[in-house]
């Protein structure tokens, strides 16, 4: 008798955790038809996910063969090069679709098509039409979408239409079990809010843009825009995650949200808001399910922290007040509260209330913060004595970004790295510290830390001697160096070639491209927002990438 098979719901259930493991999910397709069945369910249910680092064009061709002929005009099967008589793909891979971005997308039609203008007319119009078509057939055919991306970067130019993803036939069935939705981007969103909140009742996970993320900052923004965006947070059963950026007129969409939500919120987060329009946070004060806070280059923030101050938010593990000033009586309720809890804390400017004990706030996260794993502060000199009394009492960190003013640091850079925990993998620091090479050998030679990154853009006096300084003591660990914004007199292309011929990742701007200004994309991904900036490109050489290490993690720079 021949031993029972694995149910295709048991296959399911095992292959699901290796749905971030392409190659093992190939490898397990090839098995029989059973499995192959299974995996193909799975593994193009988030295909442009696993092509985000390089866009596809094969994957935008497979979805291209499932289009029906018979739908199509005679001028968009020659833009496609589709044949009556072309033979059909074994699989419906639209209908396992289950998660889109169309961000990732658009990367994908453009690598489809081989050439990259998007200031061109006949090239922007031919995107949008391969867009809209390959929409439309993913609403037609999937069953479910669990997560929806409207996200267009800073660059992507493209009629407003082809993003309300609500519009389109099919949105009532495909989007009304939608679990995670964001909406960003410099275009206008009245309408996709408001087939949002038409459609979709369940979403757990909510980020959006209610004004326009672009360089030159909140646009004119019709008020029905924001009215839909209310609809929305008031329509959902039970919201967790909630993250708005960019938004000047937050009064009344904040109201809204703790008016319905406050009882499920578990994670809500605040970038670049401004509250000149003071609105009550006391009910957040008092969640009692609160995970994640945060308050991202926000401003104005003196007239909402007060309820904070007696606040008893005990359940937090995360509390970002990165680029934001805020005052130290409100940070040590917080971290008070919170205590063992905390293992994410980026904090800003701190204004000083007790001016007795400055440095307040990092003695009590060295006093009752015990398990942090990830660190931000803004540090000057008067601070560092205490900072490195927070690094040896903390046994787990594994990342921590120090920015600040230019700080010359050389007789204490060798109890710096002597402080640092054998834990710590990615060091960032964000501040132009002075140093010599021969010191930073004692500092290094002290270290404990088997560091995976580090990242020094903003120290103008680093030097090839440096760089062997790095290579020599971290050579073997070290993954990713960050020295972009070193003194071109200083750093020379063979001290560069030398280091990365050891170190796999070494990030350097060269003299003749610091005349043209960073340009940064911002998008979510992952579990957190990123800044990328894009490096070693003059502006006539400026492309649209993903980044070769992904969105997320430490492989980026403020």
């Amino acid at each position: 008798m021949s031993p029972p098979l694995l149910t295709t719901d048991c296959l399911h259930l095992i292959f699901k955790d290796f749905e971030e493991d392409r190659y093992t999910l190939h490898s397990c397709l090839l098995v029989n038809r059973l499995w192959c069945e299974t995996v193909v369910s799975l593994l193009w249910s988030q295909p442009f996910r696993l092509t985000r680092r390089t866009p596809s064009s094969k994957l935008v061709q497979t979805y291209i063969n499932c289009l029906d002929p018979q739908v199509l005009t005679d001028s968009e099967k020659d833009i496609l090069e589709i044949t009556d008589n072309r033979i059909p793909p074994t699989f419906d891979y639209p209908s396992f679709l289950r998660q889109i971005s169309y961000l990732d997308l658009y990367n994908g039609i453009a690598a489809w098509f081989e050439w990259y203008e998007p200031w061109g007319e006949v090239y922007r119009e031919r995107v949008a039409l391969v867009s809209k078509l390959l929409i439309y057939s993913f609403m037609s055919h999937s069953s479910a979408f669990h997560k929806l991306s409207i996200e267009t970067g800073e660059m992507v130019m493209v009629p407003n239409n082809h993003l309300n993803y609500f519009s389109h036939q099919g949105s009532e069935i495909c989007l009304s079990k939608l679990r995670q939705f964001i909406c960003i981007g410099d275009f206008l969103k009245a309408d996709i809010f408001a087939g949002a909140a038409k459609i979709c009742k369940n979403i757990k996970t909510l980020f959006v843009s209610p004004g326009r993320v672009c360089t030159s900052g909140n646009r004119s923004v019709p008020e029905k825009q924001y009215d839909s965006l209310i609809n929305l947070i008031k329509g959902q059963k039970s919201l967790e995650y909630f993250v708005i950026h960019t938004c000047n007129k937050s009064s009344r969409i904040i109201s809204a949200l703790l008016e319905s939500q406050i009882n499920s919120l578990v994670h809500v987060e605040f970038f670049k808001v401004d509250f000149i329009e003071c609105v009550t946070l006391a009910p957040l004060a008092e969640s009692k399910k609160l995970v994640t806070l945060t308050f991202e280059e926000c401003s104005s923030l003196e007239n909402i922290m007060e309820p904070f101050v007696s606040s008893s938010l005990n359940r937090l593990e995360k509390l970002n007040f990165k680029k934001s000033t805020v005052r130290d009586d409100v940070l040590a309720a917080l971290i008070k509260n919170a205590g063992s809890t905390l293992s994410t804390i980026y904090l800003g400017p701190i204004e000083i209330k007790d001016v007795y004990n400055p440095n307040i706030v990092i003695d009590l996260i060295t006093k009752y913060c015990p398990n942090l794993v990830d660190l931000a502060l803004d540090v000057q000199r008067p601070d560092l004595p205490y900072l490195l009394t927070l690094l040896s009492f903390s046994r787990y960190l594994n990342k921590l970004e120090i920015f600040g003013s230019i700080l010359r640091i050389d007789s204490l850079l060798e109890n710096f790295f002597h402080a640092l925990p054998p834990t710590l993998e990615h060091l960032i620091i964000n501040a132009d510290w002075h140093f010599s090479a021969n010191e930073l050998a004692i500092g290094l030679e002290n270290c404990k830390a088997r560091l995976r990154s580090l990242h020094m853009p903003d120290c103008y006096l680093i030097s090839d001697n440096h760089l062997c300084v790095i290579t020599e003591y971290l050579g073997d660990s070290l993954q990713h160096l960050d020295v972009s914004y070193a003194s071109p007199s200083q750093v020379t292309s063979e001290g560069l070639r030398k280091a990365r011929s050891i170190i796999n990742r070494v990030d350097y701007v060269y003299k003749e491209d610091r005349k043209y200004p960073t340009f940064w994309n911002l998008r979510y991904w992952g579990e957190e927002w990123v800044e990328e900036p894009i490096v070693d490109r003059t502006f006539e050489q400026w492309d649209w990438e993903n980044g070769e290490e992904g969105w997320y993690g430490v492989d980026w720079k403020k």
